[in-house]
C-alpha cells in the first residue's frame, strides 16, 4: 500500500448530471487527487446501483420503462448459468465488459484519460451483499439466499472489478477498487437476522481477494453505521466510512481497528455531508479540518493509534452524490469542499 501517501481525495462514485461530459466537467474544476469515474443514477435506471453490475450476469430482466430488475428462473437459466461459469473459468474479463448503456462515465472517462499516465485511480462496483439482498427473482425472493445463485453474484462481481482493473492499467499502475455496501448498515435488523458474521466475512474476502491479486487495493464503502470491527476483520485495504455523522462509532472497536491499521489498513473518511443541501451548505473547510482533528483525538482517547491513520489519510464525501437531494450546484460545494479541506490538512 505504499502508493497512499500523505493526504488523499477521491469520491464514491454517484453523481446528479444527466450527461457523462457534464459531471467530468464538474471533477475537473476541483480535481481529486485519485480520480474516480462518475455513475448517473438519474440519467438512467441502468446505472442504478443493482442494475449498473447486472450486465452478463444469467437469467437478468431490466425493464428500463417500469424501473424493474428481476432474475427471470427459466428453462434457460441452466444454460445461461453454464456460459457464465465457462467465462468464470477462462478468466474472460471481457465478457464482463461494462457497456456504455450502462455506465456512459464510465466510457467517457476512460477515453477522456487515453494516452495519459495518472499516479493513482479508483473503480468501484456494487457490494456483493447489497446487490445479492436487493435483486429478488420473479418469484419475489431475494438471490442471497439461493446458493448457486450467490456464487454466481460473487463470481460476476469479482470478473466486473477486474475488467475495471483491466482498463485502468493502461492509465495507471495503481488502481483502487471500492465495493459499496449501504446493506451492512442494515445487517442484524429482523429483516436480515439470518445472516451471521461468518458469511459477510467469507463473501467479501472472495472479491477482495479478486482484487488484491491483480494488485490493485480493494476497499468497502458503507455510508451507515454498522459493525466497524467486523469489516476490519475481513482482508480489505480501505474501510470508507461516514466520518461526518457516524464517526465516533469508529472509536467502539479499538482492538479490531488497531490490528486493521497495523497491517496496513487505511481509513477513508466521508467527511464532506452529501444526505441533505441545508447541513452541506453550514460547512467550510475550516469546520470540517476541526471536525476531523476531534475525531483524531478522540480515537486517540480511546486507545487507536492515531499516528498510522495520520500518515496516509483518504479523505471523500459521505456518500455518493447522485442518489439523494443534491443539485449539480450542491455536489460541486461538495467537491470545492474537498479540494479545500485536503489543501488545507497538507499544510
Amino acid at each position: 500500500m505504499s502508493f497512499i501517501k500523505g493526504i488523499q481525495s477521491t469520491m464514491i462514485g454517484s453523481m446528479p448530471q444527466l450527461k457523462p461530459e457534464d459531471a467530468l466537467k464538474s471533477l475537473s474544476e476541483y480535481p481529486l487527487s485519485i480520480p474516480a469515474w462518475p455513475q448517473l443514477p438519474k440519467k438512467s435506471f441502468k446505472e442504478g446501483m443493482i442494475t449498473q453490475y447486472s450486465e452478463s450476469f444469467p437469467g437478468i430482466t431490466v425493464d428500463e420503462e417500469a424501473k424493474r430488475i428481476w432474475l427471470e428462473r427459466n428453462e434457460n437459466l441452466i444454460n445461461t448459468m453454464t456460459d457464465f461459469y465457462e467465462q468464470v473459468v477462462e478468466e474472460n474479463t471481457d465478457a464482463f465488459l461494462i457497456s456504455d448503456e450502462y455506465a456512459s462515465g464510465l466510457n467517457e472517462f476512460i477515453k477522456n484519460l487515453q494516452g495519459k499516465k495518472i499516479p493513482c485511480i479508483k473503480g468501484h462496483v456494487t457490494g456483493p451483499l447489497t446487490l445479492g439482498l436487493g435483486l429478488k427473482d420473479n418469484e419475489g425472493n431475494f438471490v442471497w439466499f439461493d446458493e448457486q445463485y450467490r456464487d454466481i453474484v460473487l463470481k460476476g462481481l469479482s470478473m466486473k472489478a477486474l475488467w475495471q482493473i483491466k482498463q485502468f492499467k493502461k492509465i495507471s499502475d495503481n488502481i483502487l477498487i471500492f465495493f459499496d455496501e449501504p446493506i451492512l448498515s442494515a445487517l442484524g435488523t429482523p429483516a436480515y437476522i439470518g445472516i451471521k458474521d461468518e458469511q459477510v466475512i467469507e463473501s467479501l474476502n472472495e472479491v477482495i481477494t479478486a482484487v488484491q491479486k491483480e494488485g490493485a487495493l480493494a476497499g468497502v464503502h458503507c455510508c451507515g453505521n454498522m459493525d466497524w470491527g467486523l469489516l476490519a476483520e475481513t482482508k480489505i485495504d480501505i474501510i470508507a466510512f461516514d466520518a461526518y455523522f457516524f464517526g465516533d462509532k469508529i472509536a467502539l472497536y479499538p482492538e479490531q481497528i488497531n490490528k486493521f491499521l497495523e497491517r496496513g489498513g487505511i481509513l477513508a473518511w466521508g467527511i464532506v455531508p452529501t444526505s441533505d443541501p441545508e447541513v452541506l451548505n453550514k460547512e467550510t473547510p475550516d469546520t470540517l479540518k476541526e471536525k476531523y482533528i476531534g475525531l483524531l483525538n478522540l480515537y486517540e482517547q480511546k486507545g487507536i493509534k492515531t499516528d498510522l491513520i495520520k500518515n496516509k489519510v483518504m479523505l471523500t464525501p459521505s456518500c455518493g452524490m447522485g442518489s439523494g437531494s443534491l443539485s449539480i450546484k450542491d455536489t460541486e460545494t461538495v467537491l470545492e469542499l474537498l479540494y479545500e479541506l485536503s489543501k488545507k490538512l497538507e499544510e
